[in-house]
């Protein structure tokens, strides 16, 4: 089979579909993964693995209804070229325009996954601000158009289709719930800290949704245990690093 594996960045494809990729690989079937830009060095990486790599041009963020319909076309052009027998989409953007454009291809098979739902389907104890709200109804809107053209989609928890298929009452073939995935810890093996004091770090956005608090108020109950501890939040850019609780 032809398959187009389709995301958002290539350094997500690599790091979260590899072993996807490399079981595909070896299972016969002929791998394309589309991804909005790569350096030459993940073009050579998903070489490597088997795949082949497309880069396609969309934008992960922003709201221009023209743009989106212009690159959803092009899109469904590069796909076609190809000719598929299924296209896998992964992340909120792809899932709904990339299902859509490879219906436009004429791709037999397409199925979809949603490892989360995002920020916008997270409620806040202060309510949502009325942006979020109407980024909310505009997505929902966009499922609604792309979730019928899908063999299946897959989640991550049994939360999320609750949250999503049966509260806005989405139409779908089937739906499935994976479970959890991630990195293969194998590659990340357990060690023993060969410094002092302890230092453990939060790595992700500063979003009440990522767990930081609960880390805090984790933070809170070692130290006062172990008191020599530290503890450190990494986030983006503009937060390389910063130490709590000196």
């Amino acid at each position: 089979m032809k398959i187009i594996l389709l995301g958002t960045t290539a350094f997500n494809s690599i790091i979260f579909r590899q072993d996807l990729i490399k079981e595909l690989v070896s299972n016969g079937h002929e791998i394309y993964v589309f991804g909005l830009c790569f350096s030459p060095d993940e073009d050579d990486q998903l070489r490597a693995l088997g795949a082949t790599p497309v880069a396609y041009s969309f934008s992960r963020t922003g709201l221009n209804p023209f743009r989106d319909i212009k690159d959803t076309l092009k899109l469904a052009r590069q796909i076609k070229a190809i000719r598929p027998d299924l296209v896998f989409s992964y992340f909120a953007k792809p899932v709904v325009f990339g299902t859509i454009a490879a219906k436009i291809a004429g791709v037999p098979r397409r199925i979809a996954m949603l490892e989360g739902l995002g920020f916008t389907f997270t409620e806040q104890p202060n309510g949502l601000p009325f942006k979020t709200k109407l980024i909310r109804s505009v997505q929902v809107l966009l499922y609604r158009l792309a979730f019928p053209l899908l063999e299946r989609i897959i989640f991550l928890n049994p939360d999320d289709p609750v949250d999503l298929v049966e509260k806005y009452k989405l139409k779908v073939k089937q739906v499935s719930v994976l479970g959890g995935i991630g990195l293969n810890l194998a590659d990340y093996p357990y060690s023993m800290p060969q410094a002092e004091p302890v230092r453990f770090i939060f790595i992700g956005r500063l979003l009440a949704e990522k767990g930081v608090n609960e880390y805090i108020a984790a933070a809170q109950l070692v130290r006062q245990r172990y008191p020599e501890a530290k503890y450190g939040v990494g986030g983006s850019p503009f937060l390389p690093y910063r130490t709590i609780f000196n």
